[in-house]
């Protein structure tokens, strides 16, 4: 696709952004279904309902523009996978593996998180209202889920480390 008018790249980030939310509708579930907190596995369960939403909203906004999506892959939310993937294969702890987990899903949801604000201000001044509505439903969830998820990681983190001193203060009582 050639770009060069402000609308050939929106389009373009429109289909990155459509890309990227099928790869994280992919790795929403393996994961969510591996992690200890139940807090934080709900909220992701939750949010994997929520990304097939977003891919529904993406695809009514290439239709109320009367174009179809680039058939493209994001390498952003590639990258994310992987590097999901290369931590799994470290074999972590469940609480190790938990804590990351909420780590992982911050990191993605803030990408998304920008990819939903350059989209939306970009429909605001190409003038393409329904866009704006649509994309702004799957930022109003991106935000939520990346403040719950940020409160899950803290508590967890916190929980963690007050453990692991809790342990080492008793063997050192013990020893």
């Amino acid at each position: 696709m050639a770009m060069n008018t402000p609308r050939d790249l929106f389009l373009h980030e429109l289909a990155d952004t459509l890309s990227a939310e099928h790869i994280i509708a992919k790795m929403i579930p393996p994961i969510a279904g591996k992690v200890k907190d139940e807090e934080l596995r709900d909220a992701m369960r939750a949010h994997a309902k929520e990304t097939k939403q977003h891919i529904k909203n993406l695809e009514a906004c290439f239709k109320a523009l009367s174009e179809q999506p680039e058939q493209m892959v994001c390498h952003g939310a590639e990258g994310l996978q992987k590097e999901v993937d290369a931590f799994l294969e470290e074999q972590p702890a469940a609480e190790i593996l938990t804590l990351f987990a909420a780590g992982a899903a911050g990191k993605t949801e803030q990408y998304e998180i920008e990819s939903y604000t350059g989209l939306i201000d970009m429909a605001k001044l190409l003038g393409e209202k329904e866009v704006v509505k649509l994309l702004q439903e799957n930022l109003k969830q991106e935000q939520a889920m990346s403040k719950t998820v940020e409160a899950v990681e803290k508590r967890l983190g916190k929980e963690l480390i007050t453990s692991m001193r809790e342990a080492e203060a008793a063997a050192a009582n013990a020893g």
